[in-house]
């Protein structure tokens, strides 16, 4: 148990000043902390959980995006992986330094510093020139994000009237915006562009004006150790679910050839299977409970995507429903687990950001060069196949020795990436007879490099699923040791 946590202020509800005939309760909040006047606090709590979804939701809001911006500055997926991992990794590593700074200060002049760097930062994402200038924007977006997440805990508490209640209000909104930013950000770039993710992120800004004035307490007692145990987990289950928001993207975009629209309302499954999971069995049981379980069901969602009999969307519904009702068990129970009667929130509440998004880095840098190494073992099987389907397609030899160098060139230059053959079968032939030929040719190489990503995401789905099972290691620990 940590030794902060018989601090009074930490438990429980803050209670706010009541006037009466008789003065001052006698369970007054403590001096300087006080809650906004009924009909503020409500707003001020919508702006703040706002801020956090949308900071956090730049974790996942590019994927749907990165078939785009690989083809914008002519990428490779392990390269285009690091506008994910850039953010993420630089957001793990400043998470904690920032979250003291926001105690020693009013967190919210620093929550509106924070928002007006990830805007200006988000402009720059859109208007990048080049890769170098995107990577280097998207470092400093995740800097301004952290110090307004991190502000946004030290805040809520005053809001909410509960450090409890804004514990739950933080980590709900983290990751609903990590699990709705896929959807978001392909609608918008099948709508507009990639560039307009960046774009609808600049007015930011606005979501802190409402709580400027807001005061917290002045916190002096030492921060006390952070609950590594909770940490841990949300750090290994963070490092799975990147298989689920990323790889499942590129495999339904890239392998799948399907739109970003399309894609974007398939991935929305997750998101509302963990709304619903986390408000019917949200007080389920004890968190250890809903932790164990919540891991189980993730890592079977995870298992089941490897296991897709066939390239169709449908097949992966099955599989998301049971991530995302992992997530809505799991990443409230422990992050509840790592704040709770720990003080500062803010600074427990960085810890726990680092830990999520530093399994986040280590999720894309373990399972994406398992992926692309499973597409290089792929392009042999379809490179075959393909040639075997042109020997025995009827179109003219002219004809097919013609088709055979071009497809072979496009899979030599793939580079890492899922081959798109749309180019080379664009100059269909006139004559009825050939065009049956030409389009049966096409669909059934479609068909064959479908066949080839469904089958390269294989083994990283099931290496995420082993991930997500490691965090009941710490679980069982945390539960048996650290009172989880």
């Amino acid at each position: 148990m940590d030794e902060t946590d018989d601090l009074p202020a930490r438990r429980g509800e803050l209670r706010p000043v009541v006037q009466g005939e008789q003065g001052v309760s006698a369970d007054p909040l403590p001096r300087g902390l006080e809650i906004p006047r009924p009909g503020t606090n409500r707003l001020q709590t919508i702006c703040l959980a706002l801020a956090v979804a949308l900071v956090l939701s730049d974790s996942s809001i590019v994927v749907l995006a990165l078939p785009d911006i690989l083809a914008r500055f002519s990428l490779t997926i392990g390269e285009v992986a690091w506008v994910l991992t850039g953010f993420n990794i630089v957001l793990a590593l400043v998470a904690v330094p920032v979250a003291y700074v926001v105690r020693r200060r009013a967190p919210g002049v620093l929550l509106l510093l924070g928002l007006a760097v990830f805007a200006v930062a988000s402009l720059s994402c859109a208007l990048a020139p080049s890769f170098e200038v995107l990577l280097i924007a998207r470092a400093v977006q995740a800097i301004g994000g952290a110090l307004a997440v991190t502000a946004a805990l030290e805040i809520l508490p005053v809001t909410t009237g509960s450090e409890r209640r804004a514990a739950v209000i933080w980590a709900t909104a983290g990751a609903l915006g990590a699990a709705f930013g896929p959807a978001l950000g392909g609608l918008l770039t099948q709508l507009i562009s990639w560039e307009a993710i960046f774009f609808v992120q600049v007015p930011a800004i606005l979501l802190a004006l409402p709580t400027l004035r807001v005061r917290t307490h002045a916190k002096h007692e030492p921060a006390g150790r952070p609950h590594f145990a909770a940490n841990i987990a949300l750090m290994l289950l963070s490092a799975g679910l990147t298989a689920a928001l990323f790889l499942i993207v590129l495999l339904l975009i890239q392998g799948w050839q399907m739109t970003p629209i399309a894609t974007a309302l398939v991935v929305t499954v997750m998101p509302v299977a963990a709304i619903v999971a986390a408000k019917v069995f949200g007080n389920v049981g004890s968190v250890p409970a809903r932790a164990a379980s919540g891991t189980i069901l993730l890592a079977a969602g995870l298992a089941s995507l490897a296991l897709i009999p066939a390239p169709e969307w449908w097949w992966t519904v099955p599989g998301q429903i049971a991530i995302g009702a992992g997530i809505g068990l799991t990443i409230e129970a422990l992050t509840d687990a790592a704040l709770r009667g720990r003080s500062s929130q803010a600074i427990h509440g960085g810890w726990t950001l680092g830990f999520r998004h530093l399994g986040l880095v280590l999720g894309i840098v373990a399972l994406t060069p398992l992926f692309t190494h499973q597409l290089n073992v792929q392009q042999e099987k379809v490179q075959q196949q393909g040639m075997q389907l042109l020997l025995d397609s009827p179109l003219p030899i002219t004809t097919r020795l013609g088709l055979g160098g071009q497809l072979s060139g496009l899979v030599e230059s793939a580079n890492g990436r899922i081959p798109n053959i749309s180019e080379v079968f664009a100059n269909a032939p006139t004559d009825p007879q050939q065009l049956a030929a030409w389009n049966a040719l096409e669909a059934s190489l479609q068909e064959a490099i479908r066949n080839a990503g469904t089958a390269a995401a294989a083994w990283p789905f099931l290496a995420a699923a082993g991930l997500v099972l490691l965090a009941l290691v710490p679980i069982a620990i945390g539960r048996r040791h650290l009172d989880l």
